[in-house]
């Protein structure tokens, strides 16, 4: 692939605009997407998908075009394109502020609304500006800036006037360090990643209508990532340095960790010993979560000799739990990545060359690690010259002068730091004859028979190590306690477009404690190893000796224990006690519709007191126009909303006590029917 050469797209809204989730929440039908702090975005797969509309609409009238087209966005069955893009973002000098529009649908010949109809839809309002990073290659930038002049709106409801944009793409000749390269001392790098759009690893070979992801980054996919940039490259001596590498796991880091160094972080799966006890409610014909915000007691590791076991079952962790600490002392972080589902139409590409028929839209959704996570991954080489190669070999990716792509379409991902550090170690220099073993990867191993193993037990362990069971004279008197989950392996083949057979493993995690005389011979032989099992290339088989029990756990800064309160259920007792002290005179259904449409557009407090006041002052005049709101509960609603701290809340009860009073409307204009 040749050189990379870097583009700055800037969009500004000429029109509002909306770019859904696919999902409402409150009073609105359909939500704008969002980024994780909370920002309007226009997603990096709708603007790939305008250009190829765009590329397909100039392919029927030019059938050359059709080649380089599939080489910039990709084909169905071809790989994947040249092009690398981020979403679009908000600029810092943009509010990102959102409106909120309603429309029904209209009989058929006739303005007149269709029941049953009305859609709330938020959008982002015009001026808004957003920036996005392209990267092409050179060969392919003059079809790029093509079919970007050809794309003059974004979003939903393109037809009808919406969306309506400017564009202008900029060069970026900002000069991008040549390498992050360091002294390398030892074997082994850590690179931590930095997606810049959100992720998604499916977890399994047939997804359903929701793709399921992992929540971190398997070795597998980060070495088929580093593997298609050298093939894509055509690097024969990139290829080679990766062949002689381990490529560990890439694990989430807590936000707080974010900007550690990476020599000092130990990160890992949850082990399945660390036990939380159940909270007591004091109630027994309730569940143990009905107090979800008292506090319990801390987790603890139930390896520890010394802990006295509760009575009462305690809660197993989570599959997308890690811990994390910086240095090797003070307490462990428990935490779980943030991660959301994204719903999209599966539409029919022209281009696809699979074979398979073209089919109409079809909905799925699609789950996804928020962007802006960081993963933090372990490199092991032979050696540490091994290591320098590397090093040397990929330094345009290291030094994040290019992109990885990762997942499900290949979102971008940066290594944002390159450090060598040691590999995790066992606690002491010597070992005992009481110890434990924690699986800090899936491991795949069979036994005898040529089975997957789902479980260690002490011959199986011997093996692992490559020794004889007589080399350890005493091991039939060894003891061996732990907890064990399996789990399969899915993998997919992009040469050849087919599944990997999956294999069955010992999830990570998974942790033993091992005692009996001359045990601890046993512990040293592995402490003088990497991984072990098979597919060690792809990082299964990584464990750690020693490295439990642990004690201290601590939540990360930002994320409670406690469960916030439902303030929906909360809103909707006031909804109940306006509708008790109100008459039996209300305004109509259209006068009902606008109170709420204008208080849904209301943005701040001194807003939605002056539509307030509005209808009270209404109420007083005759003869016709204000008996509506004469007998309207406006005293009842002032007491509850001022018992309401938030303006989402106090739009949401006057939004909910309208749909509870047009009911009753829409009731009693049955019954005068009947």
């Amino acid at each position: 692939m040749t050189a990379l050469k870097r583009y700055r797209l800037t969009v500004r809204l000429l029109e509002d605009l909306h770019t859904g989730t696919g999902t409402g929440g409150g009073d609105i039908d359909a939500l704008q997407m969002r980024d994780r702090r909370g920002r309007p975005v226009i997603r990096a797969n709708h603007l790939k998908g305008l250009l190829l509309a765009a590329g397909e609409e100039l392919a029927r009238f030019d059938e050359r075009i059709k080649a380089p087209l599939q080489d910039l966005l990709g084909a169905g069955g071809k790989p994947r394109g040249g092009l690398r893009l981020t979403s679009l973002r908000l600029t810092k000098d943009s509010p990102g502020h959102t409106l909120i529009w309603t429309s029904t649908a209209r009989e058929k010949g006739s303005r007149r609304p269709l029941e049953d109809t009305l859609r709330v839809v938020e959008h982002v309002a015009a001026g808004s500006s957003f920036t996005a990073e392209l990267r092409v290659p050179q060969a392919l930038e003059s079809l790029l800036k093509t079919l970007v002049e050809r794309i003059d709106r974004l979003g939903s409801d393109r037809n009808r006037g919406g969306g309506l944009i400017s564009t202008r793409l900029d060069e970026i000749t900002d000069e991008i360090p040549a390498s992050r390269q360091q002294p390398i001392v030892g074997n082994c790098l850590r690179l931590r990643l930095r997606n810049l759009e959100p992720l998604c690893l499916p977890a399994t070979g047939h997804p359903g209508n929701l793709i399921q992801s992992l929540p971190f980054v398997r070795g597998q996919v980060l070495r088929g990532a580093l593997m298609a940039w050298a093939l894509a490259r055509d690097d024969q001596g990139a290829l080679a340095n990766l062949a002689r590498a381990s490529v560990g796991d890439a694990l989430p880091l807590p936000p707080c960790l974010n900007d550690s160094s990476p020599e000092s972080l130990c990160v890992l799966p949850i082990p399945l010993s660390i036990l939380t006890p159940k909270p007591g409610n004091g109630n027994a014909d309730l569940p143990w979560w009905v107090e979800a915000g008292k506090q319990t007691e801390d987790a603890y590791d139930d390896l520890d000799l010394e802990r006295i076991k509760p009575e009462e079952k305690s809660k197993r962790p989570g599959a997308r739990e890690f811990l994390a600490r910086e240095g090797g002392q003070g307490a462990w972080l428990r935490y779980s990545p943030r991660m959301s589902v994204h719903m999209r139409n599966q539409t029919a590409d022209l281009f696809d060359l699979s074979g398979r028929p073209v089919t109409e839209p079809e909905l799925f959704s699609m789950e996804e690690i928020a962007e802006e996570t960081r993963f933090v991954a372990d490199l092991v080489f032979p050696d540490e010259r091994a290591a320098q190669g590397f090093a040397e070999r990929f330094a345009p990716l290291l030094s994040g002068a290019e992109w990885l792509a990762v997942g499900r379409e290949g979102r971008p991902v940066e290594v944002a730091e390159l450090a060598s550090v040691a590999l995790l170690s066992p606690g002491a220099s010597t070992l005992n004859d009481t110890w434990t073993l924690t699986l800090v990867s899936d491991l795949v191993s069979r036994g005898e028979h040529l089975g997957f193993l789902t479980n260690l037990d002490v011959p199986s362990l011997i093996r692992l190590a490559g020794k004889k069971a007589d080399h350890y004279p005493g091991w039939k008197e060894w003891k061996m306690r732990g907890f064990a989950e399996s789990e399969r392996l899915h993998g997919f083949n992009a040469a050849s477009g087919l599944r990997r057979t999956p294999a069955l493993a010992i999830r990570r995690g998974s942790c033993w404690r091992i005692t009996g005389t001359g045990s601890g011979a046993l512990a040293l032989a592995l402490s003088t190893m990497n991984e072990f099992g098979e597919r060690t290339q792809e990082g299964c088989g990584r464990f750690a000796i020693d490295l439990q029990p642990m004690k201290p756990l601590a939540r990360p800064d930002g994320q409670k224990d406690k469960v916030p309160a439902n303030s929906g259920e909360k809103i909707l007792l006031a909804v109940e006690r306006i509708a008790e002290d109100k008459h039996a005179t209300d305004p109509s259904l259209s006068q009902l519709q606008w109170l709420r449409s204008s208080t849904l557009a209301a943005t701040s407090e001194a807003q939605l007191h002056e539509l307030l006041e509005k209808i009270k002052a209404i109420a007083g005049r005759r003869p016709k126009g204000g008996g509506a709101w004469k007998d309207f509960p406006h005293n009842a609603l002032r007491r509850e909303i001022d018992r309401l701290g938030k303006l989402d809340e106090k739009r949401r009860l006057i939004s909910h006590l309208v749909q509870r009073l047009a009911l009753q409307a829409l009731k009693r204009a049955e019954e005068q029917r009947t």
